[in-house]
């Protein structure tokens, strides 16, 4: 019989932190699977990975180029500081679809590096490319925040795309939700990003701006960490509302989006590193007209300024 585990039970086993486990199954270095609402990672499916850790390569099927290393459970975070000290690029931020698309490219590209995507949010992306724990931030924080969370290190920004973002309701918005003063009504219930991600920090700037306390918000503490899981809270009626970036709402047919904002992507590389092999990969693959074209079809964003580098 396949025995299934509960997330603590894989971490006992791995003797890891549970939300490790977590991390390793965001980023697909362990599969798991839904039984009703709950997560359970089977017998083996946690050979799989025992055994894709053991030979030094847990990302999804790709050939790392480089000597092999003997990674234990904990490979991901291994990895991490293996790149930081080798030829690999380490990349802070959220996954998406252009990300994806631009990650496949790299590991096709004859002068691109093995690239690390560390899930995390626009604030630790930034706050680890600070001090030197990652090489690159995906971001879609404010040109002014991003200086400000940098400080003293000269940086380019790469832009990637512009995407809109706003509230995700359910069909029809019988709440009839239209702007954030909606949110303090006593009969809505919302579900909120983490601290430091980008619709958090905008959404609690505008919340300033208009006056508004976040103790009128019901479910204003209650937070997710992903789009996808903000969007799945409405549709599972366990929220009203929640704030993300409307391609995810597609996924979801029972999901309407009411626009907010524009926010623009970009990817913050160290000025110095630019130039170095690898990034000057990365940098011709977002500015080639390929990958402008593929972005769009994918997922619809605005790639007018893709691939405009802007000196901070």
């Amino acid at each position: 019989m396949n025995k299934l585990y509960t997330a603590q039970e894989v971490a006992d086993r791995l003797k890891i932190k549970k939300t490790t486990v977590y991390e390793l199954i965001k980023r697909g270095e362990l599969e798991s699977s839904k039984i009703g609402k709950q997560l359970r990672v089977s017998e083996e499916q946690l050979t799989q990975y025992l055994n894709r850790s053991s030979s030094g390569n847990s990302g999804g099927g790709q050939d790392i180029p480089y000597t092999a290393v003997n990674f234990e459970p904990e490979s991901s975070l291994l990895k991490r500081d293996y790149l930081l000290h080798s030829s690999g690029i380490i990349l802070g931020g959220q996954t998406s679809a252009a990300l994806e698309l631009l990650l496949g490219k790299m590991s096709a590209h004859p002068d691109g590096l093995p690239v690390l995507q560390s899930h995390m949010n626009d604030y630790n992306g930034l706050y680890s490319l600070y001090f030197e724990k990652a090489h690159i931030a995906a971001t879609s924080l404010d040109i002014d925040d991003i200086r400000h969370l940098v400080p003293g290190i000269p940086l380019i920004l790469l832009s990637l795309y512009k995407y809109s973002v706003g509230f995700y309701v359910q069909a029809g918005n019988p709440e009839k939700i239209s702007s954030v003063e909606d949110l303090t009504d006593p009969k809505v219930v919302f579900v909120n990003r983490e601290k430091g991600s980008a619709r958090r920090i905008y959404l609690d700037r505008l919340l300033k701006e208009r006056g508004i306390s976040s103790e009128k918000i019901s479910g204003y503490r209650n937070e997710t960490v992903s789009d996808m899981s903000s969007a799945s809270a409405v549709f599972e009626h366990r929220a009203n509302v929640a704030f993300g970036e409307e391609m995810i709402a597609r996924y979801f047919p029972g999901l309407d989006f009411v626009p907010v904002t524009d926010m623009q992507m970009y990817l913050a590389i160290p000025a110095e590193s630019v130039r170095k092999p690898g990034f000057s990969a990365l940098v011709e693959i977002v500015q080639s007209g390929d990958f402008k074209t593929e972005i769009h079809h994918l997922t619809g964003y605005d790639t007018s300024y893709t691939g405009e580098m802007i000196c901070i």
